[in-house]
């Protein structure tokens, strides 16, 4: 328990990259569920509720901790809203790998708050890993923008908007965790939750979209969806997000679009060059890089 409670930087990185992993499959259930991009934004937060409330009471947590509590979580649900709105949307114009790759451009907002605003001192490994990650990015996308169709354009520009609103949600459900214990990051997750359900069925409702689901194999994929993708692997990601750096989280989880690229490959075949599979591995080289290296105080930093 007190591996959970107080993570260290080690055991910290090893559960954002299990989370990370597991949220590489969130385009796979986004596609199969066959909804559109704001009900699977919607169902994914509304399914979550029951088990996230369930691990609350068996925690014996509770769920409001303060309106200072209250105030984040209500900012990274709108933040969060559009970063999922943005994102499957994307997803379902560009594919699931390519979609989740750009929207992981994310490392650089994090990069950025953490040099510009907490004043970081990074190593050299951590200022290779970006060029590395650009370069790796790039192979993988391989596209001739000029060549492509209006709506891969669109699916783009939106995954590369999904990158800020999801940097933007990375940094506050950091703060909004960093002060909490395990009970404490559940109840978080809740109210976060709670917020990003109720805001984004008023973009379905705004946006005339349906609530309609096409058959129970589409709820189950939805359920699937909330369970792992957001229980879980957020639940992962949070206990270990507050003993990390912002740049080592961002770098950490390059490993969701690069999982997502190979679930987009062997899964609905998407075509692949070995350029582009050299770009797969570049990138897997540059979290490599971000998340060995150790700048100097940054144990006091991380406890």
């Amino acid at each position: 328990m007190n591996i959970i409670q107080n993570p260290g930087p080690v055991y910290s990185q090893l559960l954002i990259v299990t989370g990370a992993l597991l949220i590489s499959l969130s385009p796979v259930f986004v596609v199969l569920s066959g909804v559109s991009a704001t009900s699977s934004a919607f169902y994914r937060m509304a399914l979550s509720l029951p088990a996230l409330f369930l691990l609350l009471f068996l925690t014996g947590g509770k769920l409001w901790l303060g309106m200072r509590q209250c105030g984040i979580a209500l900012l990274a649900g709108i933040f969060y809203t559009l970063d999922l709105t943005c994102w499957h949307q994307s997803i379902l114009l560009i594919g699931p790998g390519l979609a989740t790759i750009l929207g992981n451009f994310q490392v650089f907002v994090l990069a950025a708050f953490s040099v510009f605003v907490l004043h970081t001192r990074v190593t050299l490994r951590l200022i290779l890993a970006i060029p590395v990650s650009i370069i790796g990015l790039y192979l993988i996308c391989g596209v001739q923008w000029s060549a492509a169709s209006d709506d891969f354009q669109l699916g783009v520009i939106l995954a590369l908007t999904t990158a800020f609103w999801y940097g933007g949600y990375v940094l506050i459900l950091r703060m909004l965790q960093t002060s909490f214990d395990l009970e404490g990051k559940i109840a978080n997750l809740c109210m976060v939750s709670i917020f990003t359900t109720i805001i984004s069925g008023l973009v379905v409702i705004g946006s005339g979209d349906t609530f309609s689901v096409p058959g129970v194999g589409s709820w189950l994929y939805l359920a699937g969806y909330a369970v792992i993708c957001q229980v879980i692997a957020w639940i992962l990601i949070s206990i270990g997000i507050a003993h990390t750096t912002p740049i080592k989280v961002g770098l950490i989880l390059l490993l969701q679009p690069a999982g997502a690229f190979i679930w987009d490959i062997f899964i609905f075949r998407l075509p692949f060059t070995s350029v582009t599979l050299l770009g797969v591995v570049i990138t897997l080289g540059a979290i490599y890089l971000g998340s060995t290296s150790t700048s100097p105080g940054e144990r006091s930093e991380t406890g």
